[in-house]
């Protein structure tokens, strides 16, 4: 048997208590820090090239979050802070994720995932990343995983192509 609920309709704010409040209360209510896509992106670029942000960017990219994922938190998070509208930042979108592909790029990582992955393989890349709670170990562990995989694959290619028509088989 359900718990049924009921709503209080006096448990509602007051027609025009909005107008109540204090003016430019919230961030919202005020004009955006930048109103030019150039002014922003480089507040955005320099607050990428801190080095504890530039550190975790790089380690998430390796753990395998995309390209997408970490676009949208710099933009939601750029707008909240009233740095800019939402019109500004749905064309900082495609800038920003030029700007985290390039640090992916210039930081060596080989794989660079650019959209969300599938939901079974989100929740396989995060059950393996907070069996620790060591990002650094976590990556470690994912790594030394990757080339235990790479090196049975290649044996298994050796193998195969050992098996050829016209090979000389093992002796």
């Amino acid at each position: 048997m359900a718990l049924e609920r009921t709503q209080n309709p006096f448990d509602a704010p007051v027609p025009g208590q909005s107008l109540t409040d204090k003016p430019k209360n919230y961030v919202w209510e005020n004009p955006p820090r930048f109103t030019e896509v150039e002014d922003a992106s480089i507040f955005i670029w320099e607050r990428l090239q801190r080095k504890d942000t530039l550190t975790k960017m790089i380690m998430m990219l390796e753990t395998g979050v995309s390209v997408e994922s970490l676009t949208r938190v710099v933009i939601f998070s750029g707008f909240m802070e009233g740095a800019f509208n939402v019109d500004l930042a749905i064309m900082l979108t495609s800038v920003v994720q030029k700007m985290i592909t390039a640090i992916g790029k210039a930081s060596g990582i080989d794989k660079i995932k650019l959209t969300r992955p599938k939901p079974k393989e989100t929740q396989k890349v995060l059950k393996d990343i907070f069996n620790s709670k060591n990002f650094a170990e976590d990556i470690r562990r994912m790594e030394s995983k990757n080339s235990k995989e790479k090196e049975e694959s290649m044996e298994e290619e050796m193998e195969e192509m050992d098996k050829g028509l016209m090979s000389r088989g093992k002796k």
